[in-house]
């Protein structure tokens, strides 16, 4: 029997007799209620309500992190908190009845069907560097188009793009700045490109991500320009606006560093809770998302199915990561260890630093990552604007990544980012991506802490200044793949 089949069993196991226990818990306190309610309506109270929500909501939240750590199928989830569902409804007469009325009762009987997101094979990319700015002002304000680097499939073209706005400091702009950053304070009707064989395209903005000033996003074309062109106009209107210049991934005289795949042994349980790690750094909040598991449910739910591998030191390295960020209420009962990674002890001696002083600074990036896990991966850009840094991130073939907060949680790739200076930043998103069609999705990574475009004295070793070589390290179920990229 195949070792992933045994953990899968064990899993459910865990999660059925988990199921048991609270219908055990709560049908004497149903039956209870319905015996002191006597004859008084049909109408539950939310007493009622509340004790099934709870019960359910124990078993759902276990199963999500079963799922997310990938030793549980999804199916196998929707069936025991179906099952558990029915199983509640039937040992509360008030419950029943309250259905009826509504005709309801078949959703005590029939669970809901889950049907997984559809997956899509790789596509073969490619990426050129592009590096350009397009600068206007108007009656709104100033505001710069950063255009990073040209992102193409056989079926798609998009470049991803930061917009900065440059709001008037004494605010005479203000009622315009609460609508945020973003390409909609242009003044062209349309966008549209020529490359230097005379044929054109059509540009549009895809979604993005907008705050007060500064947007992160896309701008897609259409056809998608074949590989022999090598420069695109860019119009709005009838008005040129910028020369966009298609360079070679490997410019002359610059020596493309080799990229190292290596295996790694960690087991899906530690996974998890390293990626939990990475979002506790992140946020320096060790709470769950509202109505979700927090680190020691995650950490008991792991255990118990026996997900983690024993004498493992992640359960305690989380402990005591949630112990230096002086975080209480994360309910995990291990230990702390004596240590933390390194890298995690990196962001904590900086994440308090000063926001980066000096001006933005916006690099484009060219490399495309070996396939892993099925999935293949262009990094597109790294960008410094207004405080916060990011990493412009391009897929195909990776599955839809959600948040922890939704139900089908799925957690993605470890991402880090360590600095000429040897410091670490870790990149993680707390938005879905944005989907592109034919399984292309864009994200962006935020860097903890940001990227610096100066060195900043008081810290030891400075923040390295970007541009500079960085290496981006991403971590897959079962591959590492270390990239080293020269701005």
């Amino acid at each position: 029997m195949q070792a992933w089949r045994v953990g899968d069993e064990r899993a459910e196991t865990y999660l059925r007799r988990l199921a048991e226990a609270e219908l055990r818990r709560v049908g004497d306190e149903l039956r209870r209620l319905d015996a002191a309610a006597g004859n008084r309506g049909a109408r539950p109270d939310t007493t009622l309500f509340r004790a099934t929500e709870n019960a359910e909501g124990r078993v759902m939240r276990a199963g999500r992190i079963l799922v997310a750590a990938g030793v549980l199928p999804r199916d196998c989830l929707d069936h025991v908190t179906s099952d558990l569902h029915a199983a509640l409804k039937v040992r509360s007469r008030r419950l029943l009845d309250w259905d009826r009325q509504r005709g309801m009762l078949h959703r005590t009987i029939f669970g809901p069907s889950a049907s997984p997101p559809p997956r899509y094979a790789s596509q073969v990319m490619q990426v050129a560097p592009i590096g350009a700015a397009l600068r206007g002002s108007g009656d709104r304000a100033p505001w710069t188009l950063h255009l990073l680097s040209l992102v193409r499939t056989e079926t798609k073209a998009v470049i991803p793009a930061v917009m900065r706005m440059h709001w008037p400091p004494d605010g005479s702009r203000a009622d315009l700045e609460l609508s945020g950053a973003g390409p909609y304070h242009l003044p062209y009707d349309r966008l549209w490109a020529a490359d230097d064989r005379g044929a054109r395209y059509v540009v549009q903005f895809a979604e993005g991500r907008s705050e007060t000033v500064t947007w992160l996003g896309l701008l897609q074309l259409s056809p998608v320009p074949p590989p022999q062109v090598w420069r695109l106009d860019l119009f709005g209107d009838e008005t040129p606006l910028v020369q966009l210049t298609l360079a070679s991934p490997e410019p002359p005289g610059r020596r493309a560093l080799p990229m190292a795949a290596e295996s790694v042994a960690t087991g899906p349980g530690e996974r998890l809770l390293l990626l939990e790690g990475e979002h506790i750094l992140a946020a320096g909040d060790a709470r769950g998302p509202a109505g979700g598991a927090g680190p020691g449910e995650i950490v008991t739910a792991l255990t118990e199915a026996g997900a983690i591998a024993a004498g493992s030191q992640v359960p305690g390295q989380l402990a005591a990561l949630c112990q230096l960020l002086g975080a209480a209420g994360h309910g995990i009962t291990v230990p702390p260890a004596r240590e933390i990674p390194a890298p995690w002890a990196s962001v904590l001696a900086h994440r308090d630093a000063p926001e980066p002083a000096g001006g933005d600074v916006l690099v484009p990036l060219a490399c495309v990552l070996p396939e892993m896990d099925g999935a293949r991966l262009v990094l597109a850009g790294l960008s410094t604007a207004a405080g916060k840094s990011h990493l412009h991130v391009v897929s195909s073939g990776l599955p839809r990544l959600t948040t922890r907060s939704a139900w089908d949680w799925t957690p993605g790739f470890s991402w880090w980012l360590r600095d000429g200076a040897g410091n670490w930043h870790v990149a993680t998103t707390d938005d879905e991506p944005c989907p592109l069609g034919d399984g292309l999705q864009a994200f962006w990574l935020r860097l903890t802490p940001p990227l610096s475009p100066s060195p900043t004295p008081p810290l030891s070793p400075p923040l390295a200044p970007v541009p500079g070589p960085a290496e981006i390290i991403v971590t897959g179920q079962t591959t590492r793949i270390r990239a080293t990229v020269l701005p």
